[in-house]
């Protein structure tokens, strides 16, 4: 008697989230070759896609960049966001942002080359893309930490937006001179020092 035996089930296959993959090779292939020598050919060997897919998702290398960018960005600060929400003082959420932040980058030589160098770009950049503003998404994130803290009345009647120029711009400048520096600069002796000036000031 013939035995009749079920066909096997084809294996599911999710369906590729070429995008999102496209952005994660292009982290990689910004920062191991910079910005200016990186080709949308290295962009898509790197994802492992044809160069038509690769321009089906982005119109051309800035825009690659930007995207980029943004995504690492909102990523990282989505994560530390919930993971501070416990954290009622908003100087102890700017610590513990900044270590977390550094840390990250600490951890991930790709992501710091990305956030620390391929960041800044050159004026002709900026005039192709009047819109890129990497350093909008930290300015907001403190704004909103510090607008908080005002309101509760945790801080004194301060100019939040100067404020957070202020901190954003430091972050920026510590977090560059370890990059350039490594071991030999002492980042978090000079960030505790930084923190303790915002919190009481200079006057006597």
């Amino acid at each position: 008697m013939l035995q009749m035996y079920p066909k096997p089930r084809k294996k599911s296959v999710m369906p590729t989230d070429y995008r999102n993959k496209i952005l994660n090779a292009a982290k990689k292939a910004f920062s191991q070759k910079g910005y200016a020598k990186c080709t949308m050919s290295d962009v898509a060997n790197q994802a492992k896609v044809g160069i038509g897919t690769l321009y089906n998702y982005f119109k051309n290398k800035d825009e690659l960049l930007q995207l980029c960018i943004q995504k690492t960005i909102q990523d990282e600060l989505e994560v530390i966001h919930k993971n501070s929400q416990h954290i009622e003082d908003p100087l102890d959420k700017l610590r513990y942002f900044f270590a977390e932040h550094f840390n990250l980058l600490k951890e991930n030589p790709t992501l710091a080359r990305l956030l620390l160098v391929e960041v800044r770009q050159s004026e002709g950049f900026y005039k192709r893309n009047p819109t890129y503003n990497p350093m909008k998404f930290y300015l907001d994130f403190y704004k909103k930490i510090y607008d908080e803290a005002l309101e509760k009345k945790m801080i004194r009647n301060v100019d939040t937006e100067a404020l957070v120029h202020l901190i954003v711009g430091t972050q920026e400048v510590l977090l560059l001179q370890w990059f350039i520096l490594g071991e030999d600069f002492d980042i978090e002796t000079i960030f505790q020092g930084v923190r303790d000036i915002v919190k009481f000031g200079v006057d006597k």
